[in-house]
């Protein structure tokens, strides 16, 4: 069973009454440390407080901490001044100007309020003047005192409690919050003697000495600020607030513009608050934006070094007029070296292979020449000896500000890539030669290493296309050995096949230069003669018929031809079939000679 003690619901319940009773206790003491003749208090913190509520809680949640502290207010009015009218009058006037600065920051802001922004705290400022200029009017409007008096003192007061508390819960709740210095055991140590010597130079400064030495207080507040940001500003100024508050009754101020009665010392000491506060903040602002960048830098810079060492990158930038370089921690383990000082331009270039440092110069001089990008690959050598590839780009980077012309670009390890091209490269060539190698082989007659019917015909489909297009004569000449069955049976199959062979090559070396011999099937041969009509196919079909007649060789065998030429708007398969008919009319004849197809 979970007790209302650790119950998320009650504790929401709880807090707006927190934020009523935190109220109530700020406003109640101001109110009794007020001079009952004069009525002036030096800072109000309960609207600070108030305020501080509103921008750290979401819209939904902020209502409740309104009512609860405009009952807190009324009723620390009421038993200040016993007059329920004024004291709600008081309270409307008290919670609308919260109300109205928080409005003005969540219009003009697109995020939330951060002291560390000079933009946002240029806009709380400007909301906090007019929050405390409308509660001051509302406020002059109910009392019975009502003067311009009355209205600075209200809006100076108001304005003080704005400025120094809000920022100082805010940022404080905030550090609390991100574990900032208000965890970490040395920021507390420090704050804490930063702000001890605040109060002690606050309180030699009011008690022993006198308005000239308020200089001192100056310094320490700045130096507050430098060493802890707003928190520092903020808590600082309060400090002082509270220790000057405490001497009125002796301090005594060298002026004389506000008075020198306890009236005019208030006024003057909340001048000067407000001064201290204009001095000091939007320098911790300032100085907080800075550290900001300089950690946003920071952590860039690292996530861009983690970046280039995964991807073996680096990053340089060379001044053209005074030829200096400098590196990233890449750029060191690309060239193999240790992060330092960069090498000169000239030695730089030197670590390139001897045959690409041309490459590295021409580009870099084509690029400050033609003010244009750069992009090459090149090799470079390690100082152990080994080679790598890296690839570099960028372009010109002209500063106008400083009237300096340099250029930037990357370097990448491309040595894994590289080798990957060249893989495929070879993968690639060793491809093709297999493929040109088994187009061969598919193309080529096994046993006598001549172009084989499919081959031969596709010549043939070639010549002829040809032939009708430009008009140019064509003819074959198909021949089979005769009596090819008789060489089988009686000397063996190898020797039908040393026959085979034998034709082939005496064929081949009788023809012309550009006639393709081909073997068509079995003891069958056909001759391609593109460019060729019929008288000189005959001539040539004699001589491949004495040549093979005339080997000396056992057994020696001799061949039947036929020739044909094409005709206009013959097709492949009508010149073979009249080659063929010529063919087989030699062999009725005879054999051993050749025949023309009619």
């Amino acid at each position: 069973m979970i007790s209302p003690r650790s119950n998320p619901r009650n504790i929401a319940l709880l807090r707006p009454l927190f934020t009523g009773l935190g109220y109530f206790t700020a406003a109640l003491i101001t109110l009794r440390m007020v001079d009952g003749i004069n009525s002036i208090a030096i800072i109000w913190p309960a609207s600070g407080l108030l305020l501080a509520v509103l921008l750290l809680r979401k819209n939904s949640s902020a209502y409740p901490h309104v009512l609860s502290a405009g009952l807190g207010s009324l009723a620390a009015n009421v038993i200040d001044n016993g007059a329920l009218a004024i004291s709600a009058g008081y309270t409307a006037a008290n919670m609308f100007e919260p109300l109205a600065i928080a409005w003005i920051l969540k219009v003009k802001l697109a995020r939330r309020l951060s002291f560390s922004s000079p933009q946002h705290l240029m806009w709380f400022s400007v909301a906090a003047l007019l929050g405390c200029a409308c509660s001051a009017t509302i406020a002059n409007t109910v009392t019975a005192a009502a003067s311009a008096e009355f209205w600075f003192s209200w809006f100076s007061t108001d304005l003080l409690g704005i400025l120094i508390v809000t920022p100082l819960l805010m940022v404080a709740h905030r550090a609390f919050r991100n574990r900032g210095i208000v965890t970490v055991p040395s920021k507390v140590i420090e704050a804490t003697a930063i702000f001890a010597l605040i109060g002690t130079v606050s309180w030699v400064t009011f008690y022993h000495l006198d308005a000239t030495m308020l200089f001192l207080q100056m310094f320490v507040v700045l130096t507050a600020a430098s060493r802890l940001g707003p928190l520092g500003a903020a808590g600082g100024i309060l400090v002082i607030a509270c220790v000057g508050g405490l001497s009125f009754d002796i301090w005594t101020p060298t002026q004389t513009s506000f008075g020198t009665n306890l009236r005019g010392k208030s006024l003057y000491f909340q001048f000067y608050l407000l001064t201290l506060f204009a001095a000091s903040l939007p320098i911790a602002a300032l100085l907080a934006e800075r550290d900001r960048i300089l950690a946003r830098l920071g952590e860039e810079k690292r996530l861009l070094q983690l970046a280039e060492d995964n991807a073996d990158l680096g990053h340089w930038w060379l001044d053209v007029d005074t030829q200096t370089i400098r590196w990233s921690r890449g750029v060191f383990t690309i060239f193999g070296l240790e992060e330092g000082i960069p090498p000169p331009l000239e030695a730089a270039i030197d670590a390139y292979h001897p045959d690409d440092r041309h490459v590295v110069t021409d580009h870099i001089e084509k690029a400050i020449e033609d003010r244009q990008g750069f992009e090459f690959r090149a090799r470079i050598i390690r100082p152990d000896g080994q080679v790598r590839y890296v690839r570099s780009r960028g372009e010109l980077d002209h500063q106008s500000d400083r009237d300096r012309v340099g250029l930037f670009g990357i370097v990448q390890d491309v040595t894994q890539q590289v080798t990957h091209e060249f893989a495929i490269i070879e993968a690639r060539k060793r491809a093709e030669e297999a493929a040109f190698t088994a187009k061969v082989l598919a193309e080529t007659d096994q046993l006598t290493q001549i172009p084989n019917r499919r081959r031969v015909t596709e010549d043939l489909t070639r010549a002829v296309t040809t032939s009708k297009s430009e008009g140019n004569p064509v003819s074959v000449a198909l021949f089979d050995i005769d009596y090819f069955k008789r060489v089988n049976d009686t000397f063996g199959h190898q020797a039908g096949d040393d026959v085979l062979k034998r034709v082939a090559k005496t064929t081949t070396a009788a023809v012309r230069v550009g006639d393709v011999v081909g073997r068509f099937g079995g003891e069958e041969f056909i001759i391609v003669l593109p460019n060729t009509n019929s008288g000189t196919a005959m001539v040539i079909a004699e001589r491949v018929r004495v040549a093979i007649e005339d080997v000396a060789n056992t057994p020696a065998v001799t061949i039947s031809v036929g020739v044909a030429e094409l005709t206009h708007m013959e097709s492949v398969e009508s010149l073979l079939q009249r080659a063929d008919q010529a063919l087989y009319k030699a062999k009725r004849e005879g054999r051993n000679t050749l025949r023309l197809a009619a």
